[in-house]
């Protein structure tokens, strides 16, 4: 069965998207001041602490890495899951804007390229969806 290249590029990205915000949830558990932008806003990012954002990216991180590779495989599961993993990544990442803004950018891009390439109809193989 022939995929769309636009779903393997997406299962690529979300499984990338996934190792970096493991990295980043490391980071923010075990370097506490990293992500520290002023000295008012003290050891909180927004609603939780560093600690607490540390451990939901590497849950998410985790998730997303799975999700990718059932996408790769063609699992329809995967990619509802993979669009909402994405969707929440891109939504955290703005909480993040503050601290590193490039960085916060490039993962805010490819979240969207990400929900893009699995929710785009493969237009060149008649009648498969996946």
């Amino acid at each position: 069965m022939e995929r769309s290249h636009w779903v393997a590029f997406a299962g690529i990205l979300l499984m990338l998207s996934g190792l970096f915000d493991i990295i980043n949830g490391f980071v923010a558990i075990l370097d506490h001041g990293y992500y520290a932008t002023t000295a008012n806003h003290g050891n909180r990012l927004l609603i939780f602490n560093y600690t607490a954002w540390g451990w939901i990216w590497v849950v998410v991180g985790i998730a997303q890495v799975l999700a990718s590779l059932g996408v790769l495989l063609g699992v329809r599961a995967a990619r509802i899951t993979g669009i909402v993993l994405a969707s929440f990544c891109l939504v955290g990442q703005m909480m993040f804007i503050s601290a590193f803004p490039y960085w916060s950018l490039f993962t805010m891009v490819m979240s969207v390229l990400v929900i893009y390439g699995l929710l785009a109809e493969p237009h060149h193989v008649e009648g498969v969806r996946v």
